[in-house]
């Protein structure tokens, strides 16, 4: 009988028996190996605790600031939303959010120690509505306090544009560097089309939507600007810039009475400096220096030699005030128990994401999961001490079921006697807003972007495209419909049918979500919907928001919900609390020491370390400091 064998290896014939191996040091040098690593990988992890260690001893040195001080801000970039936490990306420098930045404005009003504000406006990556939202705080700053604030700017526009300016306009005074310009161009919305292009190429676009205003696909379905996008665009412009001069000429009638004046200055559009002075459009044309020390000597009394009162940057002063939040123990992780409202960010694009791939990543990238979003909403509202959860939405959309996953979150929430608190940021659209259509009430700042209920989706087919670049694509197929997301094909008369009726059914559901949670018919809601894009003040005029305000006003209406008076009658608490950066590098690792138990094991103790680490840390500040720290700041100047 023929004994089954393999191609690929033969036995070796037993012609003895052979000899045994030395075994003995291979074994130990795996052993010593193994030992070695995991005791540099031990090593490495305690000077990265070390690190971290000092700095964050540094960081709890005790801050101060003068007795009397001259905030300074400079607006340059972005803002992000939300809190951020001290992660890698940062390396111990934590961005600004626009709620920092707010809640600052907000403690200096009240502050004695705080006699002035003066903003330098490099440039702004703001949107529309976090300028207006900042520029709300601005002038609550003002009327709170009674307290000067001004503007100064090398050149106004180059960046901002009118937007910039109407942010400028809340201020006691504007002013403009003896080489600067002043830009209000007005506004231009324009995007490409490239139709003819793919016509050319050989790419077909099948796109589809539910109605006529949802033009998300336009570029790839048209060459030209259509009707529907045309008209819905046109209104979104006016009712921005309306807005813009609205709050102009309101705070600064000297340079126009009404609208059709100051749109005649617009139609100008660029100004030198001493066109722009002219034209009352700034008060002072001068050195950023000069407003210094003018602020100084005449509004303050101050020293103009002795620098005083001293110019503070807003981050440093934040620094402070948090630091004296702590020891007045009132920070977050001492009030969980506590009654507190739960404020979650929804930011950016809404999406059904892989565990571990949502929320703050190593370098600062965030996305946005709908799994994890939901579940920090059912975390809230399971917490007694939780009376209102309010949620920041920044999305422009995204999946229909990612978004419902998230929706379903919010009605579960209020089932349990939680509110639940819509503020729109920048943007609160298509499943944006079908996440936020099922809260008690919604904010919206005039410029959020809003509404868009509506439908598209589809394919690109490149079939005639592969066939110009003498490239066959063959197939085999089991099943009538196989092939139907595939882009080297057409939709089949049937498969069209199958997206319609799948678009039109999602359509619907989003109908009657609209109509429940806003109160209307489904009718009443298709009128409003149809895929088209409001802002805040044309979402408030069609009953899709309740309010035009910004984070804070948010904020106060849950604290009203829970039998306060504002917000600053109950804690805030931000879910999920953003990580330090020794919890980012404790995160890295524990996820890369899987080869190995022993450090696997470590790793488990290390972070039930970390977990105590603020407390440790503020408990060794106490014994480590012995001389206050001045929150000064070199690279604050005027110039």
């Amino acid at each position: 009988m023929i004994k089954h064998q393999s191609y690929f290896y033969k036995p070796k014939a037993k012609t003895q028996a052979d000899k045994p191996k030395w075994v003995v040091l291979p074994v130990l040098w795996k052993v010593l190996k193994r030992v070695c690593m995991g005791l540099g990988a031990l090593m490495l992890i305690s000077l990265t605790i070390s690190f971290f260690t000092v700095m964050s001893l540094v960081q709890m040195t005790t801050p101060e600031v003068p007795d009397e001080m001259i905030l300074f801000y400079r607006l340059e970039g972005s803002l992000v939303e939300g809190p951020t936490g001290d992660g890698l990306s940062s390396l111990g420098k934590r961005p600004l959010s626009l709620k920092n930045v707010i809640d600052t404005l907000d403690v200096a009003a009240t502050d004695d120690r705080v006699k002035a504000l003066i903003v330098n406006a490099r440039s702004s990556g703001l949107s529309m509505s976090q300028m207006q939202e900042l520029r709300g705080a601005i002038k609550q700053f003002r009327q709170d306090s009674g307290k000067p604030a001004y503007i100064y700017s090398l050149s106004y526009g180059e960046a901002g544009g009118l937007g910039l300016y109407a942010f400028a306009s809340a201020f006691d005074g504007i002013w403009l560097h003896p080489l600067g310009t002043l830009s209000i161009p007005g506004l231009r919305l324009e995007q490409p089309y490239f139709k003819a292009l793919l016509d050319k190429l050989g790419v077909n676009p099948q796109f589809y939507q539910r109605e006529e205003y949802k033009g998300v696909f336009d570029m790839v379905k048209a060459q030209e600007m259509p009707e529907a996008t045309r008209e819905s665009l046109d209104a979104l412009a006016n009712d921005m810039v309306d807005h813009m001069i609205n709050d102009i000429v309101t705070d600064r009638p000297q340079v126009a009475a009404n609208k059709q004046e100051f749109m005649d200055l617009v139609n100008q559009g660029f100004f030198l400096d001493k066109e722009a002075l002219e034209a009352n459009l700034v008060d002072k044309v001068e050195y950023g220096d000069v407003l210094l020390d003018q602020l100084r000597e005449e509004k303050l009394d101050g020293d103009v030699e002795e620098d005083q009162p001293a110019l503070i940057n807003l981050k440093n002063y934040l620094h402070v005030i948090e630091y004296e939040k702590q020891i007045a123990s009132k920070d977050v992780s001492k009030n969980k128990g506590k009654d507190h409202i739960s404020v979650i960010f929804v930011e950016g694009p809404i999406m059904i994401l892989q565990e571990g791939e949502s929320g703050n990543g190593l370098f600062g990238k965030t996305s946005l999961s709908a799994d994890k979003i939901s579940g920090l909403i059912v975390e809230a509202a399971e917490q007694e001490a939780t009376k209102a959860i309010v949620l920041r939405v920044n999305s422009p959309g995204g999946s229909p079921t990612a978004s419902e996953i998230i929706r379903r979150a919010v009605v579960r929430a209020r089932e349990k006697g939680k509110p639940v608190i819509v503020s729109m940021s920048d943007s609160a659209a298509s499943g944006g807003y079908w996440l936020s259509a099922s809260a008690d009430y919604i904010f919206a700042n005039p410029s959020t972007i809003t509404g868009s209920i509506g439908v598209a989706g589809g394919k690109a087919s490149f079939k005639d495209l592969w066939s110009k670049l003498y490239v066959n694509w063959d197939h085999i197929q089991i099943g009538q419909n196989a092939g139907m997301y595939s882009i080297n094909e057409s939709f089949s008369a049937r498969e069209e049918a199958l997206v319609q009726k799948m678009m039109s059914n999602t359509y619907s559901m989003f109908l009657d979500i609209v109509a429940e949670g806003r109160g209307m018919t489904k009718d009443e809601a298709r009128e409003v919907a149809k895929g088209r894009v409001w802002t805040g003040a044309q979402a408030l005029e069609r009953g899709l928001v309740d309010q035009l305000g910004g984070f804070n006003d948010a904020l106060d209406y849950a604290a009203q919900q829970a039998g306060k008076e504002s917000r600053k009658d109950l804690n805030i608490i931000f879910l999920p609390e953003p990580k330090s950066a020794l919890e980012e590098i404790l995160a890295l690792l524990a996820e890369t020491a899987t080869a190995a138990p022993m450090m696997q094991s470590t790793m488990e103790t290390l972070n039930v370390i970390a977990q105590d680490q603020e407390k440790v840390l503020q408990d060794l500040s106490v014994i480590s400091r012995n001389e206050p720290v001045l929150i000064y700041d070199s690279s604050v100047e005027l110039r």
